[in-house]
């Protein structure tokens, strides 16, 4: 399985766009380095398999899940 794709890719796999990507790393609803990253190329990358857990748990899942690291 894929961890990482450009922001452009994940838009098409999740029907998300990509505003609400930047409207939840805005709101810190996603963190730089957990589910999204700016890459060396100075792309967005999202990583597929954290998305997968920020979905599952939820955002207080996550909250509970960073603070305990």
């Amino acid at each position: 399985m894929v961890k990482w794709v450009k922001l452009k890719k994940y838009c098409q796999v999740s029907g998300d766009t990509s505003n609400a990507v930047h409207a939840k790393r805005k709101r810190g609803m996603w963190l730089d380095g957990v589910q999204c990253k700016i890459g060396p190329d100075g792309n967005i990358w999202i990583n597929l398999e954290e998305v997968e857990k920020w979905v599952e748990l939820g955002e207080q899942g996550m909250l509970r899940r960073i603070q305990q690291a």
